[in-house]
């Protein structure tokens, strides 16, 4: 038998693929209706009629040491509201860092520290004067080699991370937070 006659039961046909990609756009939009149907809303979606994030939030002040003060003031100035005035709520931050050892060699040398920043927040509502308070800790490591340049750009980057992930954390309590009281507010309404 040659390949011109030999007949091959799951040979691909010309335009299969165009078709496959259409079936599975027509599967993706119905499973995208079927989902809002239900009510679903993403925590974090920032789209209009969405969870808001941290784009309602104005920040009012970040009380830290001076090397993490502008690390944390960036990290959060990035999630939220661009004009302050127009924000319903009011952000503090006060955060401390600590560096712990992680392998110390036998001569008592470091090799990684695990750097932690601990973050304490409050909320407040600008029109209720409602309080929300909490804490969270971030924790990145950083690796303590012979080049000091590489080591001090390590922890820099970890301070960075940390800082990110300390405004992530502090996101996400007061989303959950906030949530929380919606879902109690609209218990109560009914």
């Amino acid at each position: 038998m040659t390949d011109a006659t030999h007949h091959r039961p799951f040979e691909r046909k010309p335009g299969g693929r165009l078709i496959g990609k259409v079936v599975a756009a027509f599967a993706g939009i119905g499973g995208l209706l079927f989902v809002s149907a239900c009510g679903f809303q993403p925590l974090y979606a920032t789209g209009e009629g969405s969870a808001p994030g941290l784009r309602n939030v104005a920040l009012a002040a970040v009380t830290a040491p001076e090397d993490i003060e502008p690390v944390v003031r960036r990290a959060f100035e990035r999630r939220m509201a661009k004009a302050a005035g127009e924000a319903k709520y009011e952000l503090s931050i006060t955060a401390s860092e600590q560096a712990e050892r992680l392998a110390v060699q036998i001569d008592a040398s470091v090799t990684r520290y695990n750097y932690r920043i601990v973050g304490g927040y409050t909320l407040v509502e600008r029109g209720t004067s409602r309080r929300i308070k909490g804490s969270v800790t971030s924790i990145a490591s950083f690796n303590v080699v012979n080049s000091q340049y590489s080591t001090l750009h390590a922890e820099d980057a970890a301070r960075e991370k940390a800082a990110n992930q300390l405004a992530e954390d502090v996101e996400r309590d007061i989303l959950l937070e906030l949530a929380a009281a919606e879902d109690k507010k609209a218990g109560s309404d009914k």
